[in-house]
């Protein structure tokens, strides 16, 4: 009977072990993880879509802006800590206006990441970017130009084709930031200033531009319909009153948010194999 007893443990034991031993070696085409959310004062973060394939990992990250400033998202400012690897995304900034919000995409590749466990993700890179502040003291321009070009603070401005009609004016310029803070343009505080002294404001009215060091851009300004005794567009000289338009702000870093992804079996055993 003793006897009997001990080879039916032995029994027991061999099959347990072969079961771990071959859940183990089960081999994924792709790994998912669970959608996680979590929110501070200022924001509220989903992080859906998360899984892993030969080709890399990849997740949205989903961004509601609570505040009433405007949220900078540098994702390659996050971290994955899969394993070993401590790996940077690549991906362009994400810009959220006050009680707005917006997504982005976030990858990373090599086959390396299709792991059935959970990883670490430290959500880094948030900022707020707070406007209401003086701009730089910018010196008129004229159109027609009597130069193309002009700098104000760490922008550099260039003029990039102008067109002057009795009905409309437009003129488009790129501009570059070289500053050590964020850059914004306000298109919004752009006007122009005619013959008569009478203002009228832009009314091409985008989202402000945020620029970081070494980036660039191009913006667009319009005025139509100015009343013919303030001048007729086409002939007289006009001033671009810029106003407040270019800031250099420091911008509010967010504390980085540290957040483990947890490893989804039940879909991966389904959907990944």
């Amino acid at each position: 009977m003793k006897k009997f007893l001990l080879s039916l443990l032995i029994i027991c034991i061999s099959i347990t072990l072969s079961a771990q031993k071959k859940e183990k070696v089960i081999k994924y085409k792709k790994t998912f993880y669970k959608d996680q959310t979590i929110e501070n004062a200022d924001v509220k973060i989903t992080i859906d879509d998360i899984v892993a394939s030969i080709t890399g990992m990849k997740f949205r990250i989903n961004i509601v802006n609570k505040s009433n400033d405007y949220i900078l998202f540098k994702p390659s400012e996050c971290e994955f800590k899969i394993q070993d690897n401590k790996v940077k995304p690549v991906e362009k900034w994400l810009v959220i206006p006050p009680n707005d919000k917006d997504w982005r995409i976030v990858n990373i590749t090599g086959p390396q990441y299709i792991i059935p466990e959970n990883f670490n993700f430290l959500m880094d890179g948030l900022y707020k970017v707070t406007l209401d502040s003086k701009g730089n003291t910018t010196a008129d321009f004229k159109l027609p130009a009597i130069s193309n070009e002009f700098k104000t603070g760490g922008f550099s401005v260039t003029l990039d084709g102008s067109k002057k009609e009795t009905d409309k004016t437009d003129a488009k310029f790129n501009v570059k930031y070289n500053g050590d803070k964020i850059g914004v343009i306000e298109t919004n505080k752009i006007a122009i200033k005619m013959p008569d002294g009478k203002e009228f404001a832009n009314y091409l009215r985008d989202k402000p531009i945020i620029l970081d060091k070494g980036t660039t851009d191009d913006f667009k300004v319009a005025w139509k319909d100015i009343p013919i005794e303030s001048g007729d567009m086409q002939k007289v000289e006009m001033v671009v009153l810029w106003r407040d338009a270019f800031k250099e702000i420091t911008p509010f870093k967010i504390p980085t948010i540290n957040l483990t992804i947890l490893f989804n079996k039940e879909m991966s055993m389904d959907k990944g194999r």
